[in-house]
């Protein structure tokens, strides 16, 4: 199998470098800024953990940037410097913000560049190698590099998404919009029932099959299908009663809910469940009469 080098040693390079260990790739070489970092990987991925990062990369074949976003150019460019690249190499970063032209330092030695999104959460380690089975992995950078980008994909009993480089932007608001704000989401519907003194961990409890049942209908039947409840129904004395009370207890969030409302307006317009003058009374009262999402 091919030798893996793991530059930055956090949850993804762990978790990754753990499993593809286990799947039979050589491990040969780890990177980490700190002395306890490199000792848990040293530990977790049996090879030697290096404190410069071209060290590592030298006599790798594919070679993990899993440092934090904001300084993989820049370890990418000091590798480069410091001749840790070489022709036939395959380089890749897992982030899902940046595209894989931040590695073209890389490139310029001969080395073929990726980015290898895992669409996951990695919150710590157990998690994170729990999660890998069935997660996609978006790929996108040199063509030569995905048939090798595949076989770990494979290896990690994952599925591969390719997307266009100049698309990785809305890619990565999109995986933003379904994780990160459906987290935000959940904390504002957990807020409001507090405001009714029921604690969050039965709040969440009451939520759990309505919100776990929603999903399913999405996944069975798609957004539009799968969208019920007031809006859908043209029931504006409904919506009215809850930014009333909205303003009265939480008026910060009513501005996020008109908002959301007004997005699912357009999306029930699609569904075909409003007629035209509840559609213009529903805008009138979200307050978007005049714009269009």
């Amino acid at each position: 199998m091919k030798k893996i080098a793991i530059i930055g040693a956090g949850n993804v390079g762990k978790v990754l470098g753990y499993a593809l260990k286990n799947k039979g790739y050589r491990i040969i070489a780890s990177f980490s800024r700190t002395a306890e970092s490199r000792k848990l990987a040293a530990g977790l991925l049996e090879c030697p953990v290096f404190s410069e990062p071209e060290k590592a990369a030298g006599e790798a074949d594919i070679i993990f940037l899993t440092t934090p976003d904001r300084v993989i150019k820049e370890v990418c460019a000091s590798i480069a410097a410091k001749k840790g690249f070489k022709k036939g190499q395959i380089v890749l970063h897992t982030s899902g913000a940046h595209s894989s032209e931040i590695l073209s330092s890389a490139r310029e030695d001969g080395a073929s560049i990726l980015s290898f999104h895992p669409l996951q959460t990695f919150p710590e380690f157990k998690v994170g190698l729990r999660s890998l089975p069935g997660t996609f992995f978006t790929v996108e950078g040199d063509e030569e590099a995905f048939p090798v980008a595949g076989e770990m994909v494979q290896a990690l009993e994952g599925q591969m998404l390719s997307i266009p480089t100049d698309m990785k932007p809305v890619y990565h608001a999109a995986a933003c919009v379904a994780c990160n704000y459906l987290v935000s989401l959940m904390d504002i519907a957990l807020k409001m029932y507090g405001l009714m003194d029921i604690p969050p961990e039965k709040a969440f409890e009451s939520l759990s099959p309505l919100i776990y049942g929603t999903l399913g209908n999405i996944r069975d039947l798609g957004p539009e299908k799968a969208l019920t409840g007031p809006v859908a129904r043209g029931d504006v004395s409904t919506i009215s009663s809850h930014i009333g009370k909205m303003k009265e207890l939480v008026p910060k969030l009513v501005p996020l809910y008109r908002q959301l409302g007004l997005y699912t307006v357009y999306l029930a317009a699609r569904k075909g469940t409003l007629n035209k003058e509840q559609e213009d009374q529903l805008k009138t009262l979200l307050g978007g009469q005049e714009n269009e999402c």
